[in-house]
Formats: structure tokens, C-alpha cells, sequence
């Protein structure tokens, strides 16, 4: 399955993590607990003790739900049902928002769409699991919001631990023919996202091994009467938030590759010799693999976050001395 790149993609649409839970359930002998929105069929070893669920108080400010800034993130069955869960889980993630019943209504359809799509490459990563058990291999569901005004975006991602397409020669994955069957699905959220859509390289968020894959997303544009007055963290410090980014990439399995350096007002964050990122003030800029160069508003910390662990991937993946960890 090849997905199809929105023409408007340029790689400026990306985003980041976090598991929201609401009761914890009992830890396993020895193991980590287990989150409650996690069906029992969903898990099995060593899935279920790959998966780590994060505590009900979140002590980060990454660690909210979609209307604090933070991210939903849940794990999605390796069988036919997947697509029935992506869609309960999307309902679940946006019951904070008054979203209009048909915008909730496609965004259901797009996640099932993603789910069904990604199905072929969870028996994949399934199998591959059970070949290399240090792989994970589990699927996961993403939503949270983009934007730092009363002018936000809905993403909705689906990973999976098979990249499917080339990151050397592309900067999305090719479109799907109109005969096939596989990709109609696609073409569907194409059309209801009106091109809002896409691919890019990415790791995983659960479980105790983050691994490289790939994350097929969506976008709506959310009315601003449909957002809580609340919505988003109370104003800290781009000091504050630069430590918050720094721990949000350490989460994604980078901690051992960043070196920090605090220059007064700027900070420096070196993820490899291809990648380095730059906080001046309220903004957070790098140059991307392809060499375009990418600036972004620090205080939108899920996304930015997401958009530094995609360029990692592309340079890591461009590299041929380096091999995903």
C-alpha cells in the first residue's frame, strides 16, 4: 500500500505525544501498570508488557489532554477490528470539544479509513515482532491539536512500524491507482480533508521501545466556537517550555543522541551532525534533510516536537552509516 502526498504537503504539516489516562488499572508481577482505555484483546505478550500507559496525574506539561495541549495516544488491534476502535477512539478523544456532528462525522470516517489502510502493514510488524523481539511493532492511534490561537487544527495519525516507501527519493508516498482497492480508502480522506493529509517518517510514542515507522495523518480545521475556553497551558517561559521540548524528544527514544547547550537567550539542541535545533526566544528553528529551512512557534509544543522527530528520521534514514535505533 503506497499512499498518496497532498501537492501542498512541502513537509510543514507534522506533530507529537502523550497517553491521557483516567483510572489506572493493577500493575502485572513485576511490570508496569496498564492503562484502562486499553482493551484486554488488544494486548498480547509480549505486547501487553511492551505497552507503559502513563500515571493519571501527568507531572509534564506535554502529559495533558487534547484541549490542555497534550496528545491522545492508544494502541490499535493487529485484526479486522482495528478500524472499529480507531473511530471509538476518536470519539473519545474529542468529547472535550463541541465539534459539529459533521465534522465529527468525517473525521470518524478518515480515522476508520486510516486504521483499515494500515492494517496489511500491522501483520507485517506483527510478524516482524515475532522474527526481531526488540521491534514493538504495535500500531497506534495520535490526535491533538496544532496551533497556538483560537485558529486550531484536528490531527489525527495512524503509525505503524512498516514505512512502506522510500524516504531517500520522496517526501511522501506515491499515489494510489484508481483500480486499487486498497487505496480507495485514502483517496477518501483525501477528499474529506480537502488535501489536508499525508505521510511522514516518525517513532513511536508506547511502550518501553520507541521505534522508527511512519505516520499516515489528516487535519481538520476546528471552528473556534467548538474549543473550550480553557484550551491550552497557561503561559511559561520559553525556558520552561524548551526543557518540556527537550523531554518530549527524550520520550521519543532520543534522549541518548541530544546534547544541550544554553547560550543566554538561545538555546541549542544537537540531535545529530545532521540535525541541530535553535531556540531563540519564543522560536524553535532547524533545517530540515532536504535543506529547506523550518521555523516554529515554541509555544505549539506537541507539533513542534513531532516536526524535529520526522527531520531525525529523514536524516537518520538518509544516512546510510546510521541505522534507526
Amino acid at each position: 500500500m503506497r499512499p498518496p502526498t497532498p501537492a501542498d504537503h512541502g513537509g510543514r504539516l507534522l506533530g507529537s505525544p502523550v497517553v491521557t489516562g483516567s483510572s489506572r488499572a493493577a500493575a502485572p508481577a513485576g511490570g508496569r501498570p496498564v492503562g484502562p482505555s486499553v482493551p484486554a484483546a488488544v494486548l498480547a505478550a509480549p505486547t501487553a508488557e511492551a505497552l507503559a500507559i502513563l500515571p493519571d496525574e501527568p507531572s509534564r506539561l506535554f502529559a495533558g489532554g487534547l484541549s490542555n495541549g497534550g496528545c491522545f495516544a492508544r494502541p490499535l488491534p493487529i485484526d479486522t477490528t482495528c478500524a472499529s476502535a480507531a473511530r471509538r477512539y476518536f470519539r473519545e478523544a474529542v468529547s472535550s470539544l463541541a465539534l459539529p456532528s459533521g465534522l465529527l462525522h468525517d473525521g470518524v470516517t478518515m480515522a476508520s479509513e486510516l486504521a483499515a489502510n494500515t492494517l496489511h502493514a500491522q501483520r507485517n510488524a506483527a510478524r516482524s515482532a515475532v522474527r526481531h523481539p526488540a521491534a514493538a511493532g504495535i500500531p497506534e492511534i495520535w490526535l491533538y491539536l496544532r496551533g497556538t490561537s483560537r485558529t486550531r487544527e484536528l490531527v489525527c495519525k495512524v503509525f505503524d512500524t512498516e514505512r512502506g516507501w522510500n524516504a531517500d527519493t520522496a517526501t511522501g508516498l506515491a499515489k494510489a491507482p484508481v483500480d486499487s482497492v486498497s487505496g480507495r480508502g485514502l483517496q477518501v480522506v483525501a477528499g474529506l480533508s480537502a488535501g489536508q493529509w499525508g505521510c511522514h517518517l516518525s517513532r513511536s510514542r508506547l511502550g518501553n521501545w520507541k521505534v522508527p515507522g511512519k505516520a499516515v495523518w489528516f487535519a481538520l480545521r476546528i471552528p473556534p466556537a467548538a474549543l473550550p475556553d480553557h484550551l491550552g497551558r497557561p503561559r511559561y517561559s520559553p525556558e520552561a517550555l524548551t526543557d518540556e521540548l527537550e523531554a518530549m524528544l527524550a520520550d521519543r527514544g532520543l534522549a541518548g543522541s541530544i546534547v544541550r547547550a544554553d547560550l543566554g537567550t538561545i538555546t541549542v539542541l544537537s540531535l545529530s551532525r545532521h540535525l541541530t535545533v535553535w531556540r531563540h526566544g519564543e522560536v524553535v528553528s532547524w533545517r530540515s534533510p532536504s535543506g529547506s529551512y523550518q521555523q516554529r512557534d515554541l509555544g505549539d509544543l506537541v507539533d513542534v516536537a513531532e516536526q524535529i522527530v520526522c527531520a531525525h528520521e529523514e536524516a537518520a534514514a538518509a544516512d546510510p552509516t546510521q541505522r534507526p535505533s
